[in-house]
């Protein structure tokens, strides 16, 4: 018998937002380097560029790596199911193997300068399933809130409680929730755009 998929997190994850934004500004980057050759052909610049650009290079398959890592998480009445959105692999928890979860937040800050204590452009959580074998599962995937309501439900199946009350954030909350991200994403991705055409133009 199928089991029922109780919560499943948003598929629409800002992570991947952010790793793909990471891939592109990246490899703009690369491109851009290797586009000043053109009229700075010195040993000294070659050298550069390349050293810069292995750097760079490093940055963009990390981007891509994590991109494709993308995790989304389901929960069943009976086992908590965490799989790749873009490769075909999956794990499966029971829920009676479940300890307990634990959720660190890690803020990303950007400053203009050293002295600057800077703002936080986003949050990501570090989520840790705790099972009563000892081990711990790492997960990046579950926000402030699909942490709340996971916890609140797997507590609920462990009681035997049969009823359940599931209220999961819809993609226009998910995207009002997230504005601010989204917002800086986009002027990074148009200022990018902007830098693109006014090479290749000139």
């Amino acid at each position: 018998m199928k089991e029922k998929v109780l919560y499943k997190t948003n598929s629409l994850s800002i992570n991947l937002f952010i790793f793909f934004f990471g891939f592109v500004f990246f490899s703009f980057t690369i491109w851009y380097l290797f586009n000043t050759l053109k009229t700075n052909k010195e040993e000294d610049d070659i050298i550069a560029v390349y050293i810069l650009s292995s750097i760079f290079s490093i940055g963009a398959l990390g981007c891509l790596f994590y991109f494709f890592k993308t995790q989304i998480i389901k929960l069943t009445d009976k086992s908590l199911i965490i799989s790749y959105q873009f490769l075909p692999s999956s794990k499966k928890i029971l829920i009676e193997d479940i300890l307990g979860f634990t959720q660190t937040a890690k803020p990303i800050t950007y400053s203009n300068s050293l002295f600057d204590k800077g703002s936080t452009v986003h949050t990501i959580f570090e989520t840790f399933i705790n099972l009563k074998n000892g081990k711990k599962i790492k997960t990046y995937s579950l926000s402030e809130y699909d942490f709340k309501e996971v916890r609140k439900l797997v507590e609920k199946i462990k009681r035997g409680e049969s009823k359940f009350e599931i209220i999961k954030l819809s993609t226009i909350e998910f995207l009002v929730q997230n504005l601010s991200v989204l917002l800086f994403l986009i002027v990074c991705l148009i200022l990018i755009a902007g830098l693109s055409e006014a090479l290749i133009f000139n």
